[in-house]
């Protein structure tokens, strides 16, 4: 039943109430002879029942009714929200200099059916424009034929960052279900644009990612959260069983035109590269439970101090069981109008020479070639590749950020603050670094059997980002700011996820402006 057939049932449900209830003292009046004053009396009780039959369909909003037939009360409160962000960057790199980017549109639903259950969602979509698909088949004297195109904007994802139920225990304990957030360090569980001033995400989250999986990563599973009062402050706590980190597979094809002497040969390439991805939804796929926590401490508004961690296998079923953990510090303190935030955060990947030996006796052989006769005496050749890649034996990190919000009261009447409550302008300045230990850099393997892995013993990553955020409203921030990357490596390439640095390019200096809103 939907909710046009549980309205018109309502409805249905009010007339004939209404009707029978004018028609008890019609009746009344023709079959006993009452005085008018006793008429006056039932008249006055069935419109007491007439006005608590209207208050009891309009108080919850919305009213559904069960299977014996009564009414209850259905979703009394619903919000459809979200945030946006765009970037616009100019850097000093040969690949990539200016550019506008649209980082992401997110839409937010959050339901609640009474005060004891929630429901909540967030959509992202990352820096997608759009996607089309195109399938057909045909069959003739010709044969028969099925083909398919995918067309969309490069970069683009679609992700479902957040998906859970809630359901209150008590006043300090929540029964959480569903794509939760894991709660490692602060900035996973507070990563919408709008809430931070620059305009990139941490090296330590996203860039670079010390967390197992960058940021904002969701997991499917089961736990328990809530805030605690005690003489010290507010305690918040999270612990929670998902389904965890997993070395997972991307799979890309493409199609190449390469000369040889005077003709040209069609090669074809596919390969699956192998790294650590957020777990399963449809299925745990190493079948193992990862566990994941976080604690803090409020003593009072504005200050906060928290240790969190996370452990779970991440290899998957037909490879050797190998784990991961990470533990982090994080905190906020303000002091004379001056804000800090930081986190610290540390992950171990444990034995990599194990994985990739393990790796290597699953995958059989890194690259297999065909190659396939064509007419006129061309070739084509068909290339297959599986790599493993993203994977170092630990990753340290930590960012640190400064700010002081102030505001001027000769702004008040000029076009920042004039039809604003509550305006701020917000100097920023944020420190990162980044240290990387025995990463794997090139992995070669034949018959099961390493025959080469190359490693990188330490590389650092650092960063440093001045700026100046200007929020009209709390939600909506306006920022300016100027970031310089730098390594000891010879190369930022194969450091970050986001750079596109040439062989030897070691340092970047960016300008960025962006606006990230909520609705």
């Amino acid at each position: 039943m939907d909710d046009g057939d549980i309205i018109v049932i309502k409805r249905t449900a009010f007339v004939f109430g209404l009707a029978g209830s004018l028609a008890t003292p019609i009746v009344i009046a023709e079959e006993a002879s009452n005085s008018d004053e006793q008429l006056w009396q039932v008249i006055e009780e069935q419109q007491k029942r007439i006005e608590t039959l209207e208050d009891s369909m309009n108080s919850s909003g919305e009213s559904k009714v069960s299977d014996n037939g009564s009414v209850q009360s259905g979703a009394r409160d619903f919000h459809i929200g979200g945030y946006g962000s765009i970037r616009a960057e100019s850097n000093n790199l040969d690949a990539d200099q200016d550019t506008f980017t649209f980082r992401r549109f997110v839409l937010t639903g959050d339901g609640k059916i009474n005060d004891r259950l929630e429901a909540y969602f967030e959509l992202e979509f990352e820096r997608f424009g759009a996607i089309e698909l195109e399938k057909g088949a045909s069959a003739g004297s010709d044969g028969f034929s099925a083909g398919q195109a995918i067309e969309g904007t490069n970069g683009s994802e679609i992700s479902m960052e957040q998906a859970w139920a809630r359901y209150r225990i008590n006043d300090s304990v929540n029964l959480d279900m569903g794509a939760l957030l894991v709660p490692l360090g602060r900035f996973n569980i507070n990563h919408d644009d709008n809430q931070w001033n620059l305009t990139r995400r941490t090296l330590v989250d996203r860039g670079a990612p010390v967390l197992p999986n960058k940021a904002a990563w969701p997991e499917l599973g089961l736990g328990f959260s809530g805030l605690v009062e005690t003489r010290a402050g507010l305690v918040d706590y999270r612990l929670y069983a998902v389904n965890g980190v997993n070395l997972d597979f991307e799979f890309e094809g493409e199609v190449a035109a390469e000369p040889a002497g005077n003709s040209t040969i069609g090669v074809t390439k596919f390969e699956a590269g192998f790294a650590p991805s957020r777990g399963g939804f449809s299925n745990d796929l190493n079948g193992n439970k990862a566990i994941t926590g976080r604690l803090g401490l409020l003593p009072e508004p504005g200050q906060e101090f928290a240790v969190s961690g996370y452990y779970g296998r991440y290899t998957p079923d037909f490879m050797d069981s190998e784990s991961v953990w990470s533990v982090a510090v994080d905190g906020l303190h303000t002091f004379g109008g001056f804000e800090f935030e930081y986190e610290v955060v540390h992950t171990d990947w444990g034995n990599i020479d194990d994985v990739a030996a393990s790796f290597a006796r699953a995958a059989v052989d890194k690259e297999v070639e065909a190659k396939i006769s064509a007419e006129g005496g061309e070739t084509t050749e068909v290339v297959s590749e599986i790599t493993l890649g993203g994977l170092a034996e630990s990753r340290t990190g930590y960012w640190i950020e400064a700010r002081y919000p102030f505001w001027p009261k000769a702004l008040d009447n000029t076009f920042l603050g004039r039809g604003f409550g509550n305006p701020s302008l917000e100097p920023t300045v944020r420190m990162e670094q980044v240290v990387i230990r025995n990463r794997i850099t090139g992995i070669e393997f034949s018959n099961r059997q390493i025959t080469e892995l190359d490693k990188e013993k330490s590389s650092i990553v650092n960063r440093a980002t001045l700026g100046l955020a200007y929020r009209p409203v709390p939600d909506w921030v306006i920022s300016f700011a100027t970031e310089y990357t730098w390594t000891d490596e010879q190369t930022l390439a194969g450091l970050t996820n986001f750079i596109p640095a040439g062989e030897d390019e070691d340092s970047v200096l960016a300008f960025s402006t962006g606006v990230a809103y909520t609705f």
